[in-house]
């Protein structure tokens, strides 16, 4: 138990590195498990120092209200078993998919052997968070809010009640209810289903839009595992609460089947092979049994039906490294590295169009020892007739440093880049300035089909706490170059600088929260703008996933 401790604790003097997730495991591999414990570290106890803990009052508070994971839940995300030979990798995967839980801080395995036997036992030790949240927004006349549990009971279950009050709409309060089951009936599966009248289900459209719906998918959660997929399925439809007149109401309805399912080859090679292919095949129908009744509006592509068949087959070699204060503030952050190749081949339906596709994606990443860390991502895809239509072309590149010690601080930078071009357009919507190039980004009259991007950003990660929570603050700069091809005159370089801070409580289930201010200069009509954004729940890309469903290659 004080092994695992000491391995998920830190100080805030720590060196940060990053260390090869099953470097604590290579010693044992092939001696058989003769066994499996859990045990927890409760609430009371500090993550950052094993000689700090909460003030006994919040520490009691805390425990009343928090109920405890229980041990078969845990056991329900393990995919090791006793009386088998250990595989490092494989319980390197399994420790990083329980670290992905959102009810989960951290959690780490310890190896001990048993002296005397080419046996081991296998202690899983892991902490949770405060599963209790929620959240406010909106403004003082229309606010909005959320209330969660993330762990209800303790069963690896969530459910969350949300609401809207605005006098403008007819009825004035709006709500959703969510659902979801970690690993149901440990499958490994996730189980979600909601009601919303919140517009927060797949929302294709640009009216408010009531939905119910069910989703079960289950990842490829460790290069040794054969199958993934999921499906979904979900009933949306707009509902004129704002009391429009008919001549502009947009009045739809839809209903969406999405399923995949693939199959993983080469498991059966040796632990230190990760070499493997995936082959897949995924399945949609997006059905508008209802559409617009406005003939300008109907025959754009969101009110569109659309299905389509994809297979993909793809070649990967994923690992992972451990480190930390990337968008945490000293929790173990799994870093993926290695090299993806995915080759798709489908038939689609849309606009009363049918057409084969092809796409092929690469993504290539790699960690350093040292800290820092870095990936590329080349994509291409389109319709592939006599004649080729909506090809797009994308590239992408970032780098981040490693952290650097500045005093009890620690500072890490980022480098990002990438272009996008699209090809021939026949269906595809034009591309747009988003918040992933500029954040706060307001205007929707800069339309284009090629697009260059670049982002600077530096953060500094303070020792500095406050009640639980801890700080850190964050100067940035983005730049976007795009043809516009709907603009009367040339647009220059759109730039954002920004500024901001990220915080995070460990303790609590919010995650990494980012507060980002933003100013614009030029809009690219010859304004300027200046914004502010909120965002909850940062994380690191591809932290947990090996494999996703097929998909055609977007923007």
């Amino acid at each position: 138990m004080k092994k695992g401790i000491a391995l998920i604790s830190t100080s805030p003097n720590d060196t940060i590195k990053n260390d090869w997730s099953g470097s604590n495991f290579d010693d044992y591999s092939n001696k058989i498990i003769r066994r499996i414990d859990v045990e927890f570290i409760g609430l009371e106890r500090s993550v950052y120092d094993t000689t700090k803990r909460l003030n006994k009052t919040i520490g009691k508070i805390a425990n009343s209200l928090h109920t405890q994971t229980k041990e078969n839940v845990i056991r329900n995300h393990l995919f090791v078993y006793k009386n088998r030979p250990l595989n490092p990798y494989m319980l390197a995967d399994n420790e990083r998919f329980l670290r992905s839980l959102d009810f989960i801080l951290d959690a780490r395995m310890v190896v001990t052997p048993i002296e005397g036997t080419d046996s081991v036992d296998v202690l899983v030790v892991s902490r949770d968070v405060f599963s209790l949240g929620g959240s406010l927004g909106g403004s003082p006349t229309i606010p909005e809010f959320s209330l969660y549990d993330a762990n209800l009971a303790g069963g690896g279950q969530r459910f969350q009640f949300s609401g809207k009050l605005d006098p403008s709409r007819d009825p004035r309060f709006g709500y959703a209810l969510q659902y979801q089951k970690s690993s149901l009936l440990g499958s490994l599966a996730n189980l979600e289903m909601a009601y919303t009248e919140l517009n927060n289900g797949v929302s294709l459209g640009s009216e408010n839009e009531y939905a119910y719906y069910v989703r079960l998918h289950r990842p490829l959660v460790s290069p040794y595992s054969r199958l993934a997929g999921g499906i979904e399925v979900s009933n949306n439809w707009s509902r004129n609460i704002f009391n429009r007149p008919d001549s502009t109401f947009l009045n739809y309805k839809y209903q969406l089947v999405d399923t995949w399912a693939g199959y993983n080859l080469g498991i059966k090679r040796e632990f230190a092979n990760r070499n493997r292919y995936f082959l897949a095949v995924r399945y949609f129908d997006n059905f508008f049994s209802k559409r617009p009744a406005q003939d300008a509006i109907r025959e754009q592509v969101r009110y569109a039906s659309s299905s389509g068949i994809l297979g993909e087959l793809t070649f990967y070699r994923r690992d992972f490294f451990k480190t930390r204060y990337v968008v945490g503030f000293g929790r173990t952050e799994d870093v993926p590295f290695g090299i993806s190749v995915s080759a798709a081949m489908g038939y689609l339906t849309l606009l009363g169009k049918e057409r084969p596709y092809m796409g092929v994606k690469i993504d290539f990443s790699q960690a350093s020892k040292r800290g820092d860390f870095y990936q590329i991502k080349l994509e291409s895809g389109g319709f592939v007739q006599q004649k080729s239509e909506d090809v797009l072309v994308k590239a992408e590149a970032s780098f981040y440093t490693r952290a650097y010690n500045t005093g009890k601080s620690k500072l890490r930078g980022l480098v990002s880049g990438g272009y996008t071009e699209l090809f021939n357009k026949t269906t595809s919507s034009f591309l747009t300035i988003t918040n992933r190039q500029i954040f706060g980004y307001a205007a929707d009259s800069v339309l284009g089909t090629r697009q260059v991007f670049a982002r600077l950003e530096t953060v500094l990660y303070t020792p500095f706490s406050l009640a639980g929570f801890r700080f850190a603050p964050f100067v940035s700069i983005d730049a976007v170059q795009t043809n516009c091809l709907v603009c009367s005159k040339s647009v220059p370089a759109i730039i954002g600088l920004n500024g901001g801070l990220r915080t995070r409580n460990e303790n609590l289930i919010f995650g990494t929260m980012e507060l980002r201010f933003t100013f614009i200069p030029d809009d690219g009509r010859g304004k300027n703008q200046f914004g502010f954004s909120f965002r909850q729940n940062l994380q690191i890309r591809n932290a947990t996933n090996f494999i996703a469903a097929p998909s055609q290659v977007t923007n």
